[in-house]
């Protein structure tokens, strides 16, 4: 199998400012770290703001609740009170919630069920024709991902040059990516997104990654949000 054209790109000192300018009052870095790698789907899924949870208990359910993690990240429970639920998986959750409940239950065994997440989304811009935010329930290919914005421009777009923008850890990254052969149906390793990735396919050759990000990506970026934050 051969991998996707995959190049990430280093972001120069100009654009740099200009990332930092459009952040959350400055607050958040921006990575600059020019490392190639695969962009494979997480191995684990993590809780977010908005997302609807319920908790439900094997032998006491007079203590079953369905929330929504807040905006801040946490929830709150009978007898244990606030919770962060933001940032851990639900098996994490579980594990913590259930030593919680050991100090005021006989048996506390429970079970945290994800009944929807809210902050599973991406942005797909560019030469694609329904432009806009795709909700991704499961994992998602790019080329998903510009298929469900309608798909590309077949006059106009350059699929030698799709532009993925990463957020992790209060940084960002951007990876240069050929999905030519993917859309002739070559055998190619396919491109995995995350949840607030922003897919942005280019009009022309980009021979000046740097370049071409100063002048066409920049303004279209939304500012960076803290790692709990739900995205866009």
């Amino acid at each position: 199998m051969r991998n996707a054209t995959l190049r990430t790109m280093a972001i120069g000192p100009i654009a740099l400012l200009l990332l930092i300018s459009l952040g959350c009052q400055g607050s958040m870095p921006v990575s600059a770290v020019p490392v190639d790698r695969s962009l494979e789907p997480s191995t684990s899924v993590l809780l977010g703001p908005g997302d609807e949870i319920e908790i439900k208990f094997a032998y006491a359910d007079e203590f079953n609740e369905i929330q929504k993690v807040r905006p801040d990240g946490k929830i709150e429970l009978q007898l244990v009170g606030e919770i962060d639920a933001a940032g851990k998986t639900p098996d994490q959750l579980r594990e913590e919630l259930i030593k919680l409940y050991a100090e005021e239950l006989k048996y506390p065994q429970l079970a945290v069920i994800v009944r929807s997440f809210h902050g599973r989304r991406v942005y797909v811009g560019g030469e694609v024709n329904k432009p806009g935010l795709i909700e991704m329930p499961a994992r998602m290919t790019a080329l998903e991902a510009i298929m469900e914005a309608g798909g590309y421009k077949i006059e106009s777009a350059e699929v030698k040059n799709v532009v993925i923008v990463r957020q992790e850890n209060g940084r960002r990254s951007a990876f240069l990516v050929d999905l030519k052969d993917a859309i002739s149906g070559q055998d190619v390793q396919s491109v995995y997104l995350e949840p607030r990735d922003i897919v942005y396919v280019s009009r022309t050759k980009i021979k000046n990654a740097n370049q071409w990000m100063q002048n066409h990506l920049w303004d279209f970026l939304p500012p960076i949000l803290p790692s709990v934050g739900v995205g866009f």
